[in-house]
């Protein structure tokens, strides 16, 4: 926690304030139509469940016979896909926790979306 922030630090933020209104309404249009693109996207995926959707992750539950952690790697190998395992957010031994992944998508664009689509909809693990 920044206590003083410095003085650059401020001249930079108040000059961002005056003068970048335009690019972040661009900005939040981009992670506006990411999140879109992981809602829509998920009809595709037949008893997957979008558990939450913010800015730059979604929770997901998984139709698998398997912990998130198994299929995390799995989805690596055969999907070339990384996804993070519910695993890592939940108590040991917290049940949900290997029903659940977390896909981070704020660096990917809705062609790349559609793309991990394409990946993890022919899956049958």
């Amino acid at each position: 926690m920044t206590i003083c922030p410095n003085q650059l630090g401020q001249h930079a933020a108040l000059w961002g304030m005056r003068n970048l209104s335009q690019w972040l309404v661009g900005e939040r249009a981009e992670i506006l139509d990411r999140r879109a693109a992981i809602e829509q996207g998920f009809a595709r995926l037949p008893g997957w469940k979008l558990l939450g959707c913010g800015a730059y992750f979604a929770y997901v539950e998984h139709p698998f016979d398997m912990s998130s952690a198994v299929l995390a790697q799995k989805l690596v190998q055969d999907a070339g896909v990384l996804l993070l395992p519910g695993t890592m957010f939940t108590p040991l031994g917290d049940a949900a926790g290997g029903r659940q992944l977390r896909i981070a998508f704020a660096n990917v664009d809705r062609a790349g979306i559609a793309q991990l689509y394409d990946r993890l909809a022919p899956l049958e693990c």
